[in-house]
């Protein structure tokens, strides 16, 4: 199995949509990420990423399926886009990816609908979904009502792709949730949980997850 991120823009964030209580007047530097899991029998997208981001200022920026290709693979390879939830900059670029199952956690098919195509291979996910062996879907409902995150299960651990459940690193560490949660008490509970030593959580809009556009390889087992 091989795990490797993709970055295709930046933009700023508040620090009060990052952190509960945080400053409205700070902004935060993230990164646009997404995901691609490789397996002997699958090329499966974690997010789709999106061509634009209205209301949101791009500093550099290149559509994510371009990025992708800059990889080596084809669109047409990808078998699978798993939608850790229903916002423009996770959901927008799956128009691009018409042969692949698209995952999605039922709660939040209202808000993703406007995304979908009558061809769409859609696969309606619940509270855990097994996507191949060593990789499930699980619901938290955080951050939207349907958002949850991808776990990758290692041998005695488990990367955890956060999805927005989690903006920074000090969401984890002082067991803050976000300031953007449908659901602060899910939200909280997320960051109770995943700050434990037996998960490695990845963040989706880590800016030093990768420090240019294009990509790099998590990790290869």
């Amino acid at each position: 199995m091989k795990l490797t991120v993709f970055r295709y823009g930046t933009t700023e964030i508040t620090e009060r949509m990052a952190i509960e209580g945080g400053d409205e007047s700070i902004k935060l530097p993230i990164s646009l990420l997404f995901f691609l899991i490789e397996t002997k029998e699958k090329k499966i997208l974690v997010d789709a990423g999106c061509d634009a981001m209205p209301g949101f200022e791009l500093f550099e920026f290149q559509k994510p399926v371009e990025v992708l290709e800059t990889y080596g693979i084809d669109r047409g390879e990808i078998t699978d886009v798993i939608i850790t939830h229903a916002h423009n900059d996770h959901m927008d670029a799956i128009r691009y990816y018409p042969q692949a199952n698209i995952h999605l956690h039922k709660n939040d098919l209202k808000s993703g609908e406007r995304y979908l195509s009558d061809g769409t291979k859609l696969i309606l996910l619940d509270d855990c979904g097994t996507i191949t062996h060593g990789v499930e879907f699980r619901h938290v409902g955080g951050h939207t009502a349907g958002s949850g995150i991808v776990l990758i299960k290692l041998c005695d651990k488990a990367l955890a792709l956060c999805g927005d459940e989690c903006y920074t690193r000090k969401n984890l560490i002082l067991k803050i949730p976000t300031g953007s949660s449908c659901c602060p008490e899910k939200s909280r509970a997320f960051v109770e949980e995943y700050s434990k030593d037996c998960y490695l959580p990845i963040l989706f809009h880590d800016p030093d997850l990768i420090e240019h556009l294009g990509y790099k390889t998590l990790m290869e087992l």
